[in-house]
């Protein structure tokens, strides 16, 4: 698929591939691409306007509701919406109606565009909500705003690519007040709406609501899996290592755990082959004879000495034009030496499948067959674990090419590890993207993103209220590989974190070839930390 557009005010941009294009953008760009293409649509929600409008002083609105209104605005008093359990902490939902119409005050210097805005009373800090306004007669467009100093938070277009519904998902923080403000796409554009809030609980038992069962911890999973006590911290590497530090890659290394004889299928836009930090880490068919043109290992592929392309016209080329599956890879198994960066499982091998591709996975058929080839491909050649920084678009039908590909992997013990996606501000996304969805059928992990601080980046889809397998880890300017020989450290995004729990998953493996992917998540579950992490 494609990058998650974002919010206008997320200053950094990240790459999780999906289909087409990723679901990441680069910082150095100030650009974030949409969830389902090349273009980016978070940059053109702003362009819709020539400016971010200052809230209003007063509203004009019919509210079907028992809500008060405040002197300046409707005020939605969440007191007055008990839920079944007595309490406003989890289960709220209110639901009210409007109209955007003439006699709406204009913004100042805008006059073509009309809105409401309502006050939110009554909420407690710590609260998930999720906010959708939806509306046949016009293009939705749904901002968020500090009711003390009118700042945009966060502004929503569409709830799915192909939608005109808006969403919006945010957590109450400490003595914040807040504005929502319903509006439309284009100028001139009235008519009812729908406007509803739904209040989820931030955890169920160990599960939080954005990030899953917490930050994964190779020090404690691996020993675990090789039957030892949690292993003894050592000195962190720091700088750009920091994501190795988070995730304490380094006390496994310290056992001679480092990913030996595991290798992990990287399906993205292809890899570098030749990049001197990834070249000696190349997974090699040894049963095909380069460019005989014969099927040597009776496979069903012909000369696939270094993986398979499944999304271009050449079979054979694996090459990465866009970095995105080779900024991946270096995550996972950049070589340990004297330069360049440091895979979190640096003796892995990397089976690059190339499932994305500019031209030819541009619908959403191809897409899903792409990637379910490529995960058969990926069991069928021995890789023990899967890698997918990737996924569809919202609104999209579901993967069920995926699915039975991943239902396929799981039967034959092959663990897949899928990012979450990075569509919590720009869709307001309240559970995964498909594949990493699939985690609750029990067919994978989900990984969301966090920062050097712990902080889950406002980007990262959370991990929603079913439990599954989801965990965060380092996903926000991470540096890695790039084809040509190159660094970059302005990546983002939950592709970035996939990587990191995918190399975590091959040094358990390499400490205990024996693990079913049902022990590893057991494991993983066990020994993630939540201590320390914030939300936005």
């Amino acid at each position: 698929m494609s990058p998650f557009p974002k919010s206008p005010n997320l200053q950094l941009s990240e790459k999780l591939f999906l289909r087409k294009s990723w679901q990441s953008h680069q910082l150095r760009q100030h650009s974030s691409q949409s969830a389902n293409g090349l273009t980016e649509q978070s940059a053109n929600l702003t362009t819709r306007r020539n400016e971010f409008f200052r809230s209003r002083d007063s509203c004009s609105t019919a509210i079907a509701s028992t809500a008060r209104l405040s002197q300046s605005y409707p005020e939605i008093k969440f007191a007055d919406y008990p839920t079944s359990a007595g309490s406003t902490s989890a289960g709220l939902k209110i639901k009210l109606q409007g109209r955007l119409s003439r006699s709406d005050k204009p913004y100042p210097g805008s006059p073509s565009f009309y809105a409401d805005s309502y006050r939110l009373a009554g909420l407690k800090q710590g609260q998930q909500l999720h906010i959708q306004l939806k509306s046949l007669w016009f293009d939705a467009y749904l901002e968020l705003l500090d009711a003390h100093t009118n700042r945009i938070i966060s502004v929503n277009d569409n709830a799915t690519v192909r939608g005109t519904n808006s969403s919006l998902t945010f957590t109450v923080k400490p003595g914040k007040d807040y504005l929502i403000r319903v509006s439309s796409a284009y100028p001139g554009e009235m008519g009812r709406y729908r406007l509803s809030l739904n209040n989820f609980p931030d955890s169920v038992g160990r599960f939080n609501f954005s990030y899953g069962y917490g930050l994964i911890d190779a020090a404690a999973a691996v020993a675990r899996a090789a039957g030892q006590k949690p292993f003894k911290a050592v000195q962190n590497l720091g700088g750009s290592n920091w994501g190795l530090d988070l995730v304490k890659a380094p006390e496994a290394w310290a056992k001679g755990h480092a990913g030996q004889n595991v290798t992990v299928a990287v399906l993205d836009t292809g890899v570098d082959i030749n990049h001197p930090d990834l070249k000696s880490n190349i997974w090699k068919n040894q049963g095909e004879i380069p460019n005989n043109r014969l099927d040597d290992d009776c496979n069903g592929f012909i000369d696939d000495v270094h993986g398979w392309n499944f999304a271009g016209r050449d079979s054979n080329d694996v090459r990465d034009f866009y970095g995105h599956g080779t900024h991946i890879s270096g995550t996972i198994a950049a070589t340990r030496n004297r330069f360049g960066v440091t895979g979190v499982a640096y003796a892995a091998k990397i089976m690059p499948i190339r499932v994305i591709d500019s031209e030819e996975d541009n619908f959403f058929r191809k897409f899903d067959a792409n990637v379910a080839a490529g995960i058969r491909y990926a069991v069928q050649n021995g890789a023990k674990v899967i890698s997918m920084s990737l996924g569809n678009y919202p609104g999209d039908p579901a993967m069920l090419r995926t699915r039975l590909a991943l239902k396929y992997a799981r039967r034959a013990g092959v663990v897949a590890v899928m990012a979450s996606g990075n569509e919590r501000e720009s869709f307001g996304a309240t559970q995964p993207i498909e594949p990493a969805l699939l985690g609750v059928k029990h067919l994978g992990i989900g990984v969301g993103a966090i920062d050097v601080r712990r902080k889950v980046a406002d980007f990262s889809t959370p991990a929603g209220q079913r439990p599954l397998a989801f965990f965060v880890a380092p996903g926000v300017r991470v540096r890695s590989t790039v084809p040509g020989g190159a660094y970059e450290t302005d990546w983002s995004g939950t592709s970035m974190a996939t990587p990191h729990v995918a190399g975590v998953v091959a040094l358990m493996l390499s400490a205990n070839p024996s693990l079913t992917p049902n022990e590893i998540e057991q494991i993983l579950i066990e020994t993630a930390q939540s201590s320390g992490i914030t939300v936005p």
